[in-house]
C-alpha cells in the first residue's frame, strides 16, 4: 500500500499544482464576458470551491470577490428587482445557482451577494406584490417554462414543468439557509414533495417534461407538439435515448435538491424520489462520460444511507477496471452535435482517447474521476484514487495549455471548466470537481455549499492540508468509514483533524503527528 500511496501523493500535488496555475492564468487570461459577468459567467469558477477547502489559498477568495462583484453589476444594470424581466426557467436561474450560495458560504458576512440571492428568490413564492406571480398555489406548480420579473407567458407551447424548475428549490433553500425564513423552507417542502410524486409515479423511461396536470410527456409527444424549444430534446438528446429524461433532472441537480429535502424534512417520499433518478444510472457507471451518474450514484448512496445499489457496482468493478490510456489526447470533432446516449453529454463536449505516434487515436476506456471516486468508497482500495487524481491532473493540464478559460459561457463544452467541473449538463461534475474535494476532505453538496466532512488544521492554525499532508477519505456507511493520511514530505507532520459525519452535527478535534513517507488510518466509525 505505501507504493500506491506514494504515487498517489504525487499525483494529487500535480492537480493541486495545476490547479493553482490555472488560478493565476485565469485571474490574468479571462476578462468578464460578453454578459458582463452575468448568466452563468461565475459559474466557470466551481473547481476552486475545492482548491480553496483543500489549500486554503485567500487568491481564491479575491478571484470570487471580483466575480461576486461583476454579477452584481449585471443584474444592476440588466434585472428587474434582482431577476431577468424576460427569462426561462434554464438560463434565467444561473445567475443564481452553484457559485453564488457556494460563495455566500465561503463569505457569509458578504451583504450584497446575501441580497443578490434573496432578491430573486422572494419570486419564487410570489413573495412580491408588484411582480407577476410565478407560483400556481392551486395546482403546485409554475405557471409556464417562461416566467421573469416582468413577464410570465403561460401560453399553450409552453405551459410545462422542466426538470429546470427543481433550480428553484435550489435557489429556495438556499435563501432559507442564509436568512432562516420559514417561507423558503416551507414552499421547498410543498413543491419539492408535489415533484418526487410525479417522478415516482412516472413510467419508465423517465419523462422529459411534464403537463400542468402533472402527466409525463415523452419522445413522441414532444415531437408530435413540436416542444423542442422547452424541452432541449434536439440539442442536448439523441432520439430513442432512455436515459434523455434522467438526463435532464442530473443537469438540473434534482437529486441534490431531494437530498437537501430528506434532511430538512426526513420524509422518505424524498429518498424514493431520488432512488429513481439514480436506478438507471447503475448499470454504465463505468462509461467514461457518465461524470454526473457516479456522482449522483455516491451522492445518493451517502446522503440517504441506502447501499441497495453496493452490490451491482462491485460486480462491476470486480469484472476489471478498463485501463489507463498511456498517452492521453484530447479531441474535438469538426462537426457539433450530440453522437451517443447516455448522460453527461453534449454537442460541443470534448472527447478522450488514447494517442499513438502514427497519429491515429483510440477512444477512451477508462471511467471518469467520479467512478474512480466511487471505486475508492466502496473498496478503499487506493488505487482508485491514485488513479483519479492521476487522470484529473493530466487533464487539467491539457486543456490548460490548449483551452480558452470558458469564462463568457460556463455551459460550454470545450473550454478548461469544463474540463475541470464538466460542462452545462453535468451540474458541475467534472474530472477534477468530481474526485478533487470528494477524495481528500469528503466534500458534497449540502443546501448549494460545498461542505467538507474532514477538516484538517495546521501547526499554524491554518484550516487547509498541509503541503505534505495527503488525506483519503470515506464517509462511513453501514457503520464503517476512515480517512488515511499519509506523509508524504521528508520530515515529521504535526496537525489536528476532526470529521463532522452529518452536517449539522459537531465534533472534537484531534491531534495527530506522522512521521515521513508514513500512513495514518484513523476510524470514522462511531462519528
Amino acid at each position: 500500500m505505501d507504493d500506491i500511496l506514494k504515487e498517489c501523493y504525487k499525483y494529487y500535488v500535480d492537480l493541486r499544482e495545476e490547479m493553482d496555475r490555472w488560478l493565476k492564468q485565469s485571474m490574468t487570461l479571462d476578462p468578464p464576458g460578453p454578459n458582463g459577468g452575468g448568466e452563468d459567467e461565475a459559474n466557470y469558477a466551481l473547481a476552486w470551491f475545492p482548491h480553496y477547502l483543500v489549500t486554503g489559498d485567500k487568491t481564491v477568495l479575491k478571484h470570487f470577490h471580483d466575480l461576486k462583484s461583476a454579477l452584481a453589476g449585471w443584474i444592476e444594470r440588466e434585472c428587474l428587482h434582482g431577476y431577468e424581466p424576460e427569462a426561462e426557467a434554464h438560463h434565467g436561474t444561473e445567475p443564481f445557482l452553484l457559485f453564488l450560495p457556494r460563495y455566500i458560504d465561503l463569505v457569509p458576512d458578504d451583504q450584497e451577494a446575501r441580497s443578490m440571492l434573496t432578491d430573486a428568490a422572494e419570486h419564487i413564492g410570489n413573495w412580491v406584490a408588484e411582480i407577476p406571480p410565478w407560483y400556481d398555489y392551486h395546482r403546485d406548480n409554475f405557471f409556464g417554462y417562461y416566467i421573469g420579473s416582468r413577464t410570465v407567458h403561460n401560453d399553450a407551447d409552453a405551459a410545462y414543468e422542466l426538470a429546470e424548475h427543481f433550480r428553484f428549490i435550489h435557489i429556495a433553500i438556499a435563501a432559507y439557509r442564509i436568512t432562516g425564513e420559514e417561507r423558503y423552507l416551507d414552499w421547498s417542502l410543498r413543491y419539492g414533495r408535489k415533484r418526487a410524486e410525479r417522478l415516482i409515479a412516472a413510467e419508465s423511461p423517465m419523462p422529459l417534461l411534464w403537463d400542468l396536470d402533472g402527466n409525463g410527456v415523452g419522445e413522441a409527444e414532444v415531437e408530435e407538439k413540436k416542444l423542442h424549444k422547452i424541452a432541449a430534446h434536439s440539442t442536448h438528446h439523441l432520439s430513442s435515448d432512455p436515459l434523455a429524461g434522467i438526463e435532464n433532472l442530473l443537469a438540473s441537480g434534482a437529486i441534490y435538491a431531494l437530498g437537501d429535502l430528506y434532511h430538512l424534512s426526513e420524509d422518505t417520499i424524498f429518498r424514493d424520489a431520488a432512488k429513481r433518478i439514480v436506478e438507471p444510472l447503475v448499470e454504465s457507471v463505468l462509461d467514461p462520460y457518465h461524470d454526473p451518474a457516479a456522482a449522483a450514484i455516491s451522492y445518493y448512496r451517502r446522503t440517504f444511507e441506502d447501499t441497495t445499489f453496493d452490490q451491482p457496482l462491485r460486480a462491476q468493478l470486480a469484472a476489471g477496471m478498463p485501463p489507463s490510456p498511456e498517452h492521453l489526447a484530447l479531441i474535438f470533432p469538426q462537426e457539433v452535435r450530440r453522437r451517443e446516449h447516455g448522460v453527461g453529454r453534449r454537442a460541443d463536449m470534448a472527447y478522450w482517447g488514447e494517442w499513438s505516434d502514427d497519429g491515429s487515436v483510440q477512444p477512451i476506456q477508462e471511467p471518469s474521476t467520479a467512478a474512480m471516486t466511487l471505486a475508492y468508497q466502496l473498496s478503499g482500495n487506493p488505487e482508485f484514487a491514485m488513479r483519479a487524481f492521476r487522470s484529473a491532473s493530466r487533464r487539467l493540464k491539457i486543456a490548460r495549455r490548449v483551452l480558452r478559460g470558458g469564462r463568457e459561457h460556463a455551459d460550454m463544452g470545450g473550454a478548461v471548466c469544463s474540463v475541470a467541473a464538466g460542462h452545462g449538463r453535468n451540474w458541475g461534475h467534472g474530472a477534477v470537481t468530481s474526485c478533487y474535494g470528494t477524495l481528500l476532505l469528503g466534500t458534497r453538496e449540502v443546501q448549494s455549499a460545498v461542505v467538507p466532512m474532514l477538516e484538517v488544521q495546521t501547526d499554524a492554525g491554518e484550516r487547509c492540508l498541509p503541503h505534505n499532508l495527503l488525506s483519503l477519505t470515506r464517509p462511513p456507511m453501514e457503520g464503517y468509514g476512515d480517512v488515511v493520511f499519509y506523509n508524504g514530505g521528508d520530515s515529521t507532520l504535526s496537525f489536528s483533524w476532526r470529521a463532522t459525519v452529518q452536517p449539522d452535527s459537531d465534533s472534537d478535534w484531534h491531534d495527530l503527528q506522522i512521521e515521513s513517507g508514513k500512513l495514518e488510518r484513523v476510524s470514522l466509525s462511531g462519528t
